[in-house]
């Protein structure tokens, strides 16, 4: 049973919500209020699940009097109902289920109790909870256990949320939201489809059964934070790795998972610029677990595997010379001396028309001693 209270200044709105909210069964009207004060004093006593409250009232306005039922009661949901569409942005921010425009029909209202069923994650009896994965390795996705994906309704709906899983549940700043995903708005346009995406995204986390999960507050000058985590995030995963690595706890058989793990770098196929710094810390640790595995696979003398992580390197990092080296060595090392020389012919043709200068390597010291290469680090 949804537990529902009306407030209102007007008499003729208050019996209209009721008559449509009494249409449905499973809604039970706890209250119906026309006094702000008389509301405050009972709120922090009454049983109530969600609470439809008018915007513009004579004396304390509607979005101030839903801050400080907030302050009181964060359990209850708020749902705006107003004859003005003006305070829309203002409805979202201070983290309203919904915004109902006057008349109330019966139709609007099921929608917005759908709303708080979906938001409060009522589950159908015996229903088991989907595990979550999340990828942010090459191209960011959602997706359940069974292989279910999250559709989001725009590039931007789905860049927010990449955008905050990147920080991991920390709280962002809007400004710095802004000024990251809208760079190239004013900070007036980029606020209101700060709020409207927002609004978007948590509709598409409802309709992927997740609910909830996004904290919009304006403390601190008004923040955002994810209050979830998925079952698995990739990148979550290769982290863990690497300081197992770093801390010395990591056999090579795992650090060959996180380079797999890492593939081609950090959401390369979403092309965000905020990612860039991070993609750049994540391709440094790559490089050193890439070089554990070949001075490994080197030292076993697997000189075919090693070839492969080299390759993975040389992908990576294109103008490293070293890594070239190595490739150039493991050819000397598997007696394909041929193969070796056109190779370094192919990388001197590259360096002096990509990057303009000569490689350094000599050729003749690497024939004389392919092991050369690995010494140099």
């Amino acid at each position: 049973m949804i537990k529902v209270i009306v407030v209102d200044d007007e008499l003729p709105a208050l019996k209209m919500a009721e008559s449509v909210l009494r249409t449905f069964d499973d809604v039970l009207i706890c209250g119906t209020f026309s006094d702000q004060d008389e509301l405050l004093e009972c709120i922090s006593t009454v049983e109530v699940d969600l609470l439809l409250l008018d915007i513009k009232m004579p004396g304390m306005h509607g979005l101030e009097l839903a801050e400080r039922i907030n302050e009181i009661r964060s359990d209850i949901f708020i749902v705006f109902v107003t004859a003005y569409d003006s305070y829309a942005i203002d409805a979202f921010e201070t983290e309203a289920l919904d915004y109902i425009m006057k008349p109330i029909t019966e139709d609007r209202m099921k929608k917005t109790l759908d709303r708080y069923i979906k938001r409060c994650g009522i589950q159908k009896k015996n229903e088991r909870p989907r595990r979550i994965y999340v990828r942010s390795f090459e191209r960011f996705s959602v997706e359940s256990e069974h292989g279910e994906k999250m559709k989001f309704r725009t590039v931007k709906t789905e860049e927010l949320f990449a955008f905050l899983i990147h920080h991991q549940g920390n709280a962002v700043s809007k400004e710095k939201i802004m000024e990251e995903l809208w760079y190239d708005r004013t900070a007036d346009r980029a606020q209101s489809i700060l709020y409207t995406t927002l609004y978007q995204l948590r509709k598409d986390l409802e309709n992927f059964g997740l609910s909830n999960v996004i904290e919009n507050s304006r403390k601190e000058g008004g923040i955002c934070r994810l209050l979830w985590s998925p079952d698995y995030w990739d990148c979550g995963d290769y982290m863990k790795l690497y300081k197992q690595y770093k801390d010395g706890n990591l056999n090579v058989e795992n650090v060959k998972r996180a380079v797999e793990i890492h593939q081609n770098g950090y959401l390369t196929g979403n092309g965000y610029i905020w990612t860039i710094e991070k993609r750049t810390e994540l391709e440094l640790q790559c490089f050193e677990l890439l070089k554990n595995i070949v001075d490994n696979e080197v030292q076993k003398q697997n000189f075919e595997s090693a070839m492969i992580y080299l390759k993975k390197l040389a992908d990576i990092f294109p103008f490293n010379e070293s890594i070239y080296a190595k490739i150039i060595a493991i050819y000397l090392l598997i007696n394909k001396k041929e193969d070796a020389l056109l190779y370094y012919q192919k990388i001197k043709e590259i360096f002096a028309e990509e990057v303009g200068l000569p490689i350094e390597m000599n050729i003749d010291t690497l024939i004389l001693n392919p092991y050369s290469a690995f010494q140099r680090g």
